[in-house]
């Protein structure tokens, strides 16, 4: 997988959440709650899930080298599970530019924006899927689901 993270923090469940853009203030905490939250739609016990934060030139090398795809993208999920299948683990991977973005034309603060995408990116390791719109307003409602269980607190 793509390189080592920097500036780690972990919980009890093994979840990790990694900045690797300088500067960056994000709460964490918030961000790591709404994970929790959403672990509980996992088919499997969690292994462990790595969360990394990239800016927007890395996002765009990573989605164009395992997705051959141009351009950048909001969040890349990468299911690591071994061949055991015993427990699910992941890396996700969220585009903080790209966040940004997203946060500002949705009309909502980044922690929020990157804990949905973060809470999209288990959802996705879970197994849903959102290539419909039936599909995409499940895995929204979710994601609300998830951030309204974690107060917000700027």
């Amino acid at each position: 997988m793509p390189d080592e993270p920097k500036d780690l923090e972990s919980d009890s469940e093994n979840i990790e959440l990694h900045i690797t853009v300088a500067g960056t203030r994000v709460r964490k905490s918030y961000i790591l709650d709404c994970i929790q939250h959403s672990v509980h739609r996992l088919t499997r016990p969690l292994g462990h899930l790595n969360v990394v934060i990239v800016g927007g030139r890395k996002m765009t090398a990573l989605h164009k080298k395992y997705l051959g795809i141009a351009g950048t993208t909001d969040v890349l999920t990468f299911d690591l599970t071994g061949h055991d299948g015993n427990t699910l683990d992941g890396d996700i991977y969220i585009s903080l530019d790209q966040a940004k973005r997203q946060a500002r034309d949705y009309g909502v603060g980044l922690n929020e924006e990157l804990a949905r995408l973060a809470v999209h990116g288990v959802l996705h390791l879970a197994g849903f899927r959102d290539k419909s719109i039936t599909q995409k307003r499940q895995m929204r409602w979710m994601e609300d689901q998830s951030l309204a269980s974690v107060e917000n607190v700027t």
